[in-house]
């Protein structure tokens, strides 16, 4: 299939967009994903708006483009992501993400381990692409191995030094198919980001916030009183969209 590349740091190119190509070439033999998931809304964000919109894609995945940070509460675990190549196929890249969270037994609490994956070098400005009206949100996911509800996804901001991205019931959802599925959600507005540790840390999507930098979440959970367990999951065709 045909190679359309986002050049990262490339901001307000096309329609304000800081990706108006993108790095990437289909990593599964889908088509990038045009619905499923759901939708959210929350408040903040602001009214009006001008229309324009800011986009962040990729379907590539090289590890040089990506940054990995795991966050765990509970009893902990560990996780990590990175490039793989679907079947060996050349052109069909993707980022596997391996989560393995500990036992939650004889805990009386939930254990949780997420991978937060943030694109290098890609970043709103609200101070000077506009305050941020919604985000729209989009990719395929797989699971390899781990069974259950697999692994959560969602997109996640950097703001400030810290991660927001959305939660189960907030808007997460669960990628438990075996083959690629595509999943999107629509209408996020500022309240709907949180940071894991706080439901009501929110980021700032006003034009007096500061760098926003984008990528996507996996989580993994494991209910108090539950054994631990290992979640395989894949991620392709990954899009952001900013509406201002």
């Amino acid at each position: 299939m045909a190679r359309t590349t986002l050049r990262a740091l490339v901001f307000l190119a096309c329609v304000v967009a800081f990706g108006c190509s993108g790095d990437s070439n289909p990593t599964n033999p889908d088509n990038p994903p045009s619905g499923g998931g759901g939708t959210a809304g929350g408040g903040g964000g602001g009214g009006g708006g001008t229309g324009a919109t800011a986009i962040a894609s990729d379907d590539v995945f090289d590890d040089n483009n990506w940054d990995a940070e795991v966050q765990t509460l509970g009893n902990g675990g560990s996780g990590g992501a990175s490039h793989v190549r679907y079947n060996g196929q050349e052109g069909a890249d993707y980022r596997r993400v391996n989560i393995t969270a500990n036992s939650a037994e004889g805990s009386g609490a939930a254990t949780q381990v997420a991978v937060f994956s943030i694109k290098r070098g890609t970043a709103y400005f609200p101070s000077s692409d506009g305050a941020i009206i919604a985000i729209s949100y989009s990719e395929d996911s797989i699971l390899f191995s781990g069974g259950g509800n697999g692994q959560y996804s969602a997109p996640a901001l950097r703001q400030n030094g810290k991660l927001y991205t959305l939660v189960p019931g907030g808007g997460a959802f669960a990628t438990p198919e075996p083959v690629w599925t595509p999943h999107s959600l629509s209408n996020l507005r500022q309240n709907d980001f949180r940071t894991l540790a706080s439901g009501s840390d929110h980021p700032d999507f006003s034009s007096t916030g500061t760098r926003i930098e984008v990528g996507f979440m996996r989580l993994h959970t494991v209910p108090a009183g539950s054994p631990g367990g290992t979640r395989l999951g894949g991620i392709d065709n990954w899009r952001l969209t900013f509406h201002r």
